[in-house]
């Protein structure tokens, strides 16, 4: 992720060091944050003076989650894992802290649903007609979403002494409808009977992935001023 990281700063200051031997261009602030968010956690490095009206902040997180549950005679689990990177132009409409934010997230983050029987014999409730459990086998269910999001919203940031930051935002990605590709590894994947139900299961299931199009983004970092 540091190294993520890294490419994203530099391919930010790549513009303003080209031009640091301009007698009317200086180099910016730079800032570099750690924090956590919706987003995941990790680091951003940031351009901006004080007063200017636009700056140019790069962030990469990561973070992984994940339980385990029993459904209908079966053990199941899921995972979340969130992997990304941003590109942030802010904006200062009044000279100060506070920011208008539009950008884009260079979108990994991933979801999978798994299902292992538990009895063989034993029904498993995942699925809308009745199966047996050793029938059905394994039920994979991974889910993506569009690899590129667009991102708006605001933020504030408060400066305390002459390097220590803060920094709260609050915004949205638009990550399309998310597409979960099920499948299952028993004697019945190989039926198209139910290869057709397992697809309507998929399709109920996009349908409320869907609601997920806008991700609410928070973020809240703490960071220093060189």
């Amino acid at each position: 992720m540091f190294k993520k990281l890294l490419v994203v700063g530099t391919c930010l200051a790549a513009p303003h060091l080209a031009l640091a031997d301009s007698s009317w261009f200086k180099i910016p602030q730079i800032t570099a944050w750690t924090g956590v968010s919706t987003l995941g956690a990790g680091g951003t490095v940031g351009f901006h003076d004080p007063g200017d009206l636009i700056g140019l902040r790069g962030n990469a997180n990561f973070f992984r989650l994940g339980f385990n549950f029993i459904q209908t005679q079966s053990h199941s689990r899921a995972e979340a894992t969130f992997q990304n990177e941003s590109i942030y132009a802010d904006y200062y409409p009044f000279h100060g802290n506070f920011h208008v934010t539009a950008g884009v997230v260079f979108n990994q983050n991933s979801a999978n649903y798994s299902s292992t029987p538990q009895v063989t014999g034993a029904l498993l409730g995942f699925i809308t007609h009745t199966h047996y459990t050793g029938a059905i086998g394994n039920v994979h269910g991974p889910i993506s979403f569009n690899p590129v999001s667009p991102y708006f919203g605001v933020g504030y940031n408060v400066n305390s002494g002459r390097h220590l930051t803060f920094t709260a935002d609050v915004g949205a990605i638009y990550q399309g409808n998310g597409r979960i590709a099920m499948t299952t590894t028993g004697l019945l994947s190989s039926m198209p009977q139910f290869t057709q139900e397992i697809e309507a299961n998929g399709y109920k299931a996009d349908k409320m992935i869907s609601k997920m199009a806008f991700y609410p983004v928070i973020s809240f970092q703490i960071g220093y001023r060189f």
